[in-house]
């Protein structure tokens, strides 16, 4: 057990890196033509299609309330991939990734409202410095002003809000229902995909890109999404919530690391203190009492 623990954790610490990737990637798709629509419809019909043949004999689980409760969370899902897509397009990959990360600390405050379990001190502490953290990443070391609002970065706020709301109400719903997670989150990534496909028809233009320019698209699909859940279900299995959650943290870091690397991002100071405040602020919700709730929350899908 224990060595399927240490496999599971390696494991997980890949597709970590590899989620970090995904912002700079992503930046790259834009780059070759690709509008967030279409990022997002080929992230999901080809995550949609692999899970589909890893997970063919849960299709036969899908019931009333999978279809009932996955439609309300994969909403929930689509719309935060699609905000921090938007949102990627507009800011910098490295601001993309730690302002994604506060979806860790608003779970504390949907679990309120969801399951009744009071907010603590480290809870608020978290926030405080969280939003310390995004302002000075937004807006520097200035006061605010309209004319400095990025509106990448308010997207991927909207983004963390909403990835938040979706683990919430995913654990809400299988503890409730005692749904299969596996078969649940299956469905949730099927509405996305349709809900994907539906605004690229309605938003999307027909563009010419070369068949080798598709290549972020896979990787986001394949890797990111697919890949992803395959081996975070199987940590969350072998490994403790809790070592999965602070794995989790360095995606934003990996993030970093590959947006200089791959595109040749520039960092600001701004930038690395604000980030750093952010992932303190969630180090914080991770690292303190409040971590006993965090086991009713069984999948927590990265963008």
């Amino acid at each position: 057990m224990k060595s399927k623990q240490t496999y599971s954790e390696l494991a997980l610490i890949v597709v970590t890196i590899i989620w970090g990737l995904g912002f700079p990637i992503t930046k790259l798709a834009f780059n070759y033509g690709f509008d967030a629509y279409m990022i997002m419809g080929g992230r999901f019909i080809t995550a949609a299609l692999l899970l589909s043949i890893v997970f063919y004999r849960k299709l036969k689980c899908i019931n009333k309330e999978v279809i009932i409760y996955g439609v309300i969370t994969g909403i929930f899902l689509f719309l935060g991939f699609l905000f921090q897509t938007l949102g990627n397009e507009i800011t910098t990959a490295s601001k993309n990734g730690f302002i994604t990360q506060l979806n860790i600390v608003f779970v504390p405050f949907l679990y309120y409202l969801f399951f009744k379990k009071k907010v603590d001190l480290y809870n608020i502490m978290s926030v405080v410095i969280a939003t310390v953290g995004l302002y000075v990443l937004s807006f520097g070391f200035s006061f605010i002003s309209i004319d400095k609002i990025n509106l990448g970065d308010f997207y991927t706020f909207i983004c963390a809000i909403m990835i938040a709301f979706n683990v919430v109400t995913g654990s809400y719903f299988q503890k409730k229902h005692d749904l299969d997670p596996a078969t649940f989150v299956l469905f949730n990534i099927y509405i996305s995909t349709v809900l994907s496909i539906i605004v690229i028809f309605i938003f999307s233009s027909p563009v010419s890109i070369g068949l080798l320019n598709y290549w972020p698209l896979l990787f986001l699909g394949v890797l990111n999404t697919a890949l992803g859940f395959l081996v975070q279900s199987y940590a969350l299995k072998f490994s403790l919530p809790t070592r999965v959650s602070l794995i989790v943290v360095l995606e934003s870091v990996f993030g970093v690391i590959g947006s200089i690397l791959i595109i040749q991002e520039v960092l600001t100071v701004s930038i690395v203190v604000g980030g750093l405040l952010i992932i303190f602020g969630v180090l914080i919700t991770e690292l303190k009492p409040f971590k006993k709730l965090t086991k009713d929350i069984e999948i927590e899908l990265d963008v």
